[in-house]
């Protein structure tokens, strides 16, 4: 019986193995009050758990040139990822949410210019733009809330986005926690609105219609970049994750990681 359990584990790890490497992989472990989330990645590589530079228990995600699932598209559309995406139930429309994650990035990180890495998004199922992405640009991490009023039908012509408001620089990222709480409800309506918390210090607040569509909103973390062909290096990026929460309260959810 013993022999027959071992060979069924290597059977498993296999199998998840052999996934990975098409683009795909099993649904993951839920997160503190999110739904389960699959993975999107390309290597087995890619994601793993363990500790973080600091021991701290976390998710590490790695993106190396060329990592583009096939189930995404991204190879043919100048992008790159590791990342995994909640899925269904997400968070409904007008209703009220709490949400917190903890990222951690390494003394090496290197400069990437105007090229924009995602380092955390809100999105929606379906065609169109993420409402909210948490994203390192020109060596600043950057809240970016997209235009509710306008649809785009080409991620790869990106929209002007309704805001942007500097969070923390990458330098100061590097080798520490970046801690993020969000406050939001998701709406269509003017009784929509996005609180944003970094390390303890309220970054944003913004009222109004945030969404562009009528269908729920869930969360991606991980290492995502476009417009690669614009890179000048090709250095593989490392990020570790922690405290993904999502409740109704901030009790519920805040901490550093």
């Amino acid at each position: 019986m013993r022999g027959s359990s071992s060979r069924h584990g290597i059977l498993a790890t296999a199998i998840i193995l052999s996934s990975a490497s098409l683009g795909f992989a099993p649904k993951a472990q839920a997160a503190d009050n999110f739904g389960s989330f699959s993975l999107q990645s390309t290597r087995g590589y890619s994601y793993q758990r363990g500790a973080a530079p600091d021991g701290t228990r976390a998710e590490r995600f790695e993106l190396r040139s060329g990592d583009c699932p096939a189930s995404t598209g991204d190879c043919h559309k100048d992008r790159e990822r590791v990342e995994k995406w909640e899925n269904k139930p997400a968070s409904r429309l007008d209703h009220e949410y709490w949400y917190h994650f903890s990222v951690f990035i390494p003394k090496d990180w290197p400069a990437s210019g105007s090229i924009n890495t995602k380092l955390g998004q809100f999105h929606q199922f379906g065609n169109g733009k993420p409402p909210v992405l948490f994203q390192i640009q020109n060596g600043r991490y950057i809240f970016e809330l997209s235009n509710p009023s306008v649809r785009q039908a080409d991620p790869m012509r990106p929209l002007p986005p309704l805001r942007q408001v500097g969070l923390s620089s990458a330098n100061a990222m590097k080798g520490h926690w970046t801690s993020v709480t969000i406050h939001a409800i998701w709406s269509r309506t003017p009784a929509g609105f996005i609180d944003v918390w970094v390390n303890g210090a309220k970054k944003v607040g913004v009222k109004g219609p945030n969404v562009d569509r009528n269908v729920p909103v869930y969360f991606k973390y991980g290492v995502y970049r476009s417009f690669v062909s614009r890179l000048k290096s090709d250095a593989p990026l490392v990020a570790w994750y922690s405290g993904i929460r999502r409740g109704s309260s901030r009790e519920m959810v805040d901490g550093t990681q």
